[in-house]
């Protein structure tokens, strides 16, 4: 990316949700890293899912950073790429997002 910052967004949820679990239900390519970092490919744009309350197999809060923006429309608004990324996250899963 051009920027030396990439952009970021917080989600926190009411319970705690499996982000594998979730990613596997909505078809999104994914790779875990450790129990916190998952390394997600969404809508051909690459995304590092972060848990800061919990591990990434029971969720309650994480950070979904933009690693690079995607190849297919790389001028793509990155906080709306971020934000939809998120909305299906918790639209597929039992839990309501608590922080918006």
């Amino acid at each position: 990316m051009a920027d030396d910052e990439e952009p970021v967004q917080h989600c926190t949820l009411d319970t705690p949700v499996d982000i594998p679990n979730v990613l596997e239900a909505t078809a999104i390519e994914y790779l875990d890293v450790d129990d916190h970092r998952t390394i997600v490919i969404y809508q051909s744009a690459v995304l590092m899912v972060t848990t800061s309350e919990g591990q990434a197999l029971a969720a309650r809060a994480f950070d979904v950073a933009l690693w690079e923006p995607p190849v297919d429309n790389p001028d793509r608004d990155p906080d709306e790429l971020l934000s939809a990324f998120i909305a299906k996250l918790v639209a597929a899963s039992d839990t309501t997002r608590i922080d918006e």
